[in-house]
């Protein structure tokens, strides 16, 4: 009988991290397979310290194809991937079982929660799908941000509990930077220009030239995503593809808010909030919308709504976002507008929530000295 679970892997140059990866899956998985990409370092010897099965492959800039290497050598009931900096955390020892329970017959995948090491990128948590079932038709899609993918039969996704993922943050900014202008912005171009045109890809390249500084070509890749949903947004229908939909409507919602266009905003700020009432981002820049239209009351509904969704933990986990946008920002946003309806103790109390956050928040350490001292 095929072993429940393969752990199948693609490494280049991660000898700093491998090894605390493959500790911390080795009890859980029941066959790991790794494949190199051309690593320089000590990368290959530690895979070899926990499997015997590592395999070389020429790399293609195309992690799709990469990772359907690793496909071929696994034997597993189901796929499991992982990358060298991640982390796996189980808390529920008996977490494998969901695989084979009766119930969950009609699942072909499994997402994770995967979480973000503290650091200078304050993401926030989401749902990642990482197992698949081993389906002769099992395969990767995308040469970058990969996913599986089957070519007869749809997805039926199910989440994992008991267990997530920890991302460890790249060693330094200039890296991170490093690999989105050297790396992603090209294997991206060259996914559209060969037809790849999905909503993720466009948002994405969108990203990684503004995260580089290249406003211009972010803003035209942004303008590009939004041509592609304009139809659905006309009729008020979801498009096909959501991926980084949200995030796409934070953002023109928020540059609309900015350059005072505020017809253009509620237009955006009201498609997306009928389909994503859980995402802090678009309920904060609501907020600051109504309150900028003179509704100071009006907009509290909104900053309360982001703090509650983070302290009951039920913000939407679909794609992550910066945390700031349920936590410092709404908090701030409700100070100032408790001191703006001239409520001192309500004001005082939501500045030092703010501080809480972010100690070093100029704004609230103003404003909280000025109303301690009146």
């Amino acid at each position: 009988m095929a072993p429940l679970l393969s752990l199948c892997m693609i490494v280049k140059n991660e000898a700093h991290q491998l090894r605390r990866c493959l500790q911390s899956v080795r009890l859980w998985v029941d066959e790991i397979v790794v494949v190199d990409t051309g690593s320089t370092d000590g990368t290959i010897a530690i895979a070899r310290e926990f499997t015997p099965h590592v395999y070389s492959v020429v790399w293609q800039a195309d992690f799709a194809a990469a990772r359907n290497a690793s496909l071929a050598y696994a034997t597993g009931q189901w796929i499991f991937y992982i990358d060298a900096d991640e982390e796996l955390v189980v808390t529920d020892p008996h977490w494998r079982d969901q695989l084979t329970a009766e119930g969950a017959g009609a699942i072909n995948q499994w997402s994770l929660l995967r979480r973000e090491q503290a650091g200078d990128r304050n993401w926030s948590d989401f749902w990642n799908v990482r197992l698949g079932r081993r389906f002769a038709d099992l395969h990767f899609v995308g040469a970058l941000h990969e996913q599986l993918s089957y070519r007869d039969r749809a997805a039926v996704v199910g989440e994992l509990r008991g267990v997530y993922l920890i991302h460890h943050n790249q060693p330094s900014q200039e890296e991170f930077l490093a690999k989105m202008r050297d790396r992603n912005i090209p294997i991206l171009e060259k996914m559209v220009q060969q037809g790849d045109r999905r909503l993720s890809n466009l948002v994405c390249l969108a990203d990684h030239y503004a995260a580089c500084g290249d406003r211009d070509r972010a803003h035209a890749w942004y303008e590009q995503a939004l041509e592609q949903i304009a139809p659905a947004v006309e009729q008020g229908i979801l498009p096909r593809e959501t991926a980084w939909l949200r995030h796409l409507l934070f953002w023109v919602s928020y540059r609309a808010f900015e350059t005072k266009d505020y017809e253009t905003a509620q237009s955006y700020l009201s498609y997306g909030l009928r389909f994503f009432d859980r995402y802090p981002p678009l309920l904060y820049v609501a907020g600051l919308l109504i309150f900028e239209l003179g509704l100071h009351r009006g907009a509290l509904p909104y900053f309360h709504r982001c703090l509650d969704l983070f302290e009951q933990g039920t913000y939407d986990r679909a794609e992550p976002f910066d945390r700031q946008w349920m936590t410092t920002q709404p908090a701030y946003s409700l100070g100032y507008t408790y001191m703006t309806l001239q409520e001192r103790d309500r004001a005082i109390a939501y500045f030092q929530k703010t501080l809480e956050f972010n100690p070093d928040y100029p704004p609230a350490q103003m404003y909280l000295q000025q109303l301690q001292g009146s």
